[in-house]
């Protein structure tokens, strides 16, 4: 059958039009200004690769070429914000950009079936046992105490939550907590278990966001009480704690985005609110990060009024070392260590203290654990790992 020539001169036009949209987005994504990071997705952005010989025989040049054009194209994340939408509220998939997990208002993180490997398990509880043994007792040989202290991360909080054919790593939770457990009690660690805790009480499913791998101030509290709580049960220096009656909790009205939320372009429509304590008691202090000499008086990074709330709301995000002064002699001095579960434990845990110094390994490389323990001397050293990262033996896990 011929086709009319209104129909051809309409291909032709369709040609043209494609065409032109495909030049207009190459003009654009060359000459607009490039971004370095992305906000949403919580990455550094792809760099124009550097030509040399050797990159583009071996086809290294040309695939981070590509990563560059794919990150940088113009409208990308205009795209990538209509798919998420899409997803999430017109074809409803369980699993939305391949790693968020939409279980009812809880956005959990996406897990590839795998099986673990249960000798590695034994190898990383061995390894990290020993790190947490050596670092004890070096702090006992002065008369100090040491605390390992296990906080489960979203996933496991929220195990219940996962429809039955996704992963939940129960398996291997269940697994690797058994496997550290029985090796601190073997090697006389003192250790605080929050999920013990928190199941025992009946606020496990609060622990942990809903929207965020991280808990809020709740669980945040919670930890901090556990710890103290444990401290004067063995009869370390205990006497100061911020009880129920003792701080004000406030909710900040913004948004809370959380690292869920973000990875969702901030489509997700969650009403979940951060909370900040203040002790009703003033207590003055200094607070003074990495090489700073002007110091702080704030343990909240609280966003503006039409900014949306982040987990960096607590001491300002993960930083490699931190000290705060209260200048209150009589009280014992505390060093904790951790990734950035320790964060908003921090806002809380300086009320009892007298100093409070705080390291994350991942960003602090002048010395190590062993030696700020030995110059500091602090009374009391606590570490604080999440579930996913307990096992790992390097940076806040030497």
């Amino acid at each position: 059958m011929k086709r009319s020539k209104a129909w051809s001169a309409l291909d032709g036009a369709f040609v043209i039009i494609f065409f032109a949209a495909l030049c207009l987005v190459a003009i654009l994504t060359v000459v607009r200004p490039k971004a370095q990071y992305s906000f949403f997705e919580n990455r550094n952005l792809a760099s124009f690769p550097e030509l040399k010989g050797e990159t583009v025989l071996d086809g290294t040049y040309f695939k981070d070429l590509d990563t560059y054009i794919q990150d940088h194209a113009a409208g990308r994340e205009t795209c990538l914000k209509a798919d998420t939408f899409i997803d999430l509220y017109v074809l409803r998939r369980p699993v939305v950009n391949d790693r968020i997990v939409v279980a009812g208002d809880v956005l959990l993180p996406y897990k590839e079936f795998s099986s673990f490997d249960s000798a590695a398990i034994e190898a990383g509880a061995e390894a990290v046992s020993d790190n947490l043994l050596r670092h004890s007792e070096q702090t006992r040989a002065y008369g100090g105490e040491f605390y390992f202290v296990a906080v489960p991360c979203q996933y496991v909080c929220y195990e219940d939550s996962y429809p039955w054919y996704l992963n939940n790593l129960s398996d291997y939770t269940d697994a690797s907590s058994s496997a550290l457990f029985a090796k601190l009690d073997e090697k006389g660690v003192k250790y605080v278990d929050m999920k013990k805790v928190a199941s025992e009480s009946g606020t496990l499913g609060e622990f942990s966001s809903k929207v965020d791998n991280h808990f809020g101030i709740e669980g945040a509290y919670q930890t901090y009480r556990a710890i103290m709580d444990r401290i004067k049960e063995d009869g370390g220096p205990a006497d100061l704690v911020l009880g129920d009656g003792d701080y004000v909790l406030e909710y900040l009205p913004n948004k809370y985005l959380g690292s869920r939320g973000r990875q969702l372009f901030g489509l997700w429509k969650g009403d979940e609110k951060l909370g900040v304590i203040y002790p009703k008691e003033n207590v003055p202090f200094e607070r003074y990060d990495n090489d700073n000499v002007f110091p702080l008086t704030t343990v909240y990074s609280v966003p503006e009024e039409n900014e949306e709330a982040l987990y960096s709301l607590y001491m300002a995000g993960d930083i490699g070392r931190t000290e705060i002064r209260t200048g209150r002699e009589d009280l014992p001095n505390v060093l904790i260590y951790g990734d950035s579960f320790t964060n908003a434990v921090e806002s809380i845990v300086w009320y009892s203290f007298n100093t409070t110094f705080t390291v994350d390994f991942r960003h602090y490389k002048d010395k190590t654990l062993s030696e700020l323990i030995e110059e500091r001397k602090p009374d009391v050293v606590i570490c604080i790992r999440d579930y996913e990262a307990f096992l790992t033996a390097f940076d806040n896990g030497q």
